[in-house]
């Protein structure tokens, strides 16, 4: 028999996440009594399970943002970059900074509804005992189904406003292929995160581009770049140098190619350098990428004026309320 799913199309209660109505019990809730046909269903030892929130804590996929983003202003950050760039390491080094009371600027921890998988991977940066040294997070594979992974902050400033931000945490796979062909397959991903970002991070490996492989690394950065270009418009950008220690450093004549490139795309783009060894950088970069985009723009009201009469012809006039006396 397959198992029990509730008739609301986009809810996840049947993967433990809690009712999308947020009943606590979910043979509270009517749909969770239907099949998808609308018959009715046999409540299971599943369904009593008590859920004390409409989510789960992993990271969020398009499906869980329904509930979440009428509840306040909200923003996108892409991360864009490689594999092994540093991304999740980035995201992750913020993370624990806020959990120790740090804050972006002035903005600080509101609450989280990825918690589980920040949890996940913070894990790996942590002491656990005094035997075992902390390490860097794993590779973010490609998954399916419910992509791409979403990991959620809660910000609030100290006008007391409040935002809910959304970082993605997603493969490097998907924007070596998307820089390629943005129309394949397989650079959906990367292509949703450029259409629906509101700002953007670009990670500059610097292990990389100072390594036995740095030419073929400058040339996937600079078609990453290029393919950028065609999509941030006005989009605060910032490429972030990451292991910027001393012993990778870039030669002069790559770093240049690409600050070139970067100029000559995407000009209005920033550049910032970090290092796990200094996390206040780190911090640095996720405060001025959410401060660019904090008050962005909201849509124009429409305009309250009546339009103009055209006063060549009488019909045309005619303008309900705004008719002339």
């Amino acid at each position: 028999m397959n198992p029990k799913q509730c008739a609301i199309a986009h809810c996840f209660a049947h993967e433990g996440d809690g009712c999308t109505k947020g009943e606590t019990k979910l043979t509270n809730c009517p749909q969770w009594q239907k099949t998808a046909s609308g018959g009715s269903q046999t409540p299971t030892m599943a369904t009593q399970a008590d859920v004390r929130v409409p989510w789960s804590g992993s990271a969020l996929g398009l499906a869980d943002l329904l509930p979440l983003l009428p509840r306040a202003r909200h923003m996108l950050i892409g991360v864009l970059g490689a594999h092994d760039a540093g991304k999740t390491t980035l995201l992750i080094a913020n993370y624990l900074q806020l959990l120790r009371g740090k804050h972006l600027g002035t903005m600080q921890f509101a609450g989280s509804r990825t918690l589980g998988a920040w949890e996940a991977l913070a894990a790996w940066m942590r002491f656990h005992d005094a035997a075992a040294s902390p390490n860097f997070p794993p590779h973010t594979p490609r998954g399916t189904g419910r992509v791409p992974g979403l990991l959620h902050l809660a910000l609030r400033n100290e006008l007391d406003e409040f935002r809910d931000v959304l970082l993605t945490d997603a493969p490097g796979e998907w924007f070596a292929e998307w820089a390629i062909n943005e129309t394949a397959p397989a650079a959906e991903g990367g292509q949703w995160i450029a259409d629906n970002a509101d700002a953007f991070l670009l990670i500059a490996d610097c292990a990389q581009l100072s390594g036995e492989n740095r030419g073929p690394a400058r040339n996937a950065l600079r078609t990453l770049i290029e393919r950028l270009g065609n999509h941030v418009k006005k989009r605060p950008l910032i490429l972030v140098w990451t292991k910027s220690e001393a012993q990778y450093r870039v030669p002069n004549g790559i770093r240049n190619a690409i600050q070139k490139a970067l100029m000559d795309n995407i000009p209005a783009a920033h550049e910032m350098a970090v290092t796990i060894s200094q996390p206040e950088t780190l911090l640095a970069v996720l405060q001025t990428s959410i401060t660019q985009c904090w008050n962005a723009d909201t849509a124009s009201p429409l305009s309250a004026s009546p339009p103009p009469i055209a006063d060549f012809e009488p019909f045309y006039a005619f303008r309900g309320q705004y008719a002339a006396a």
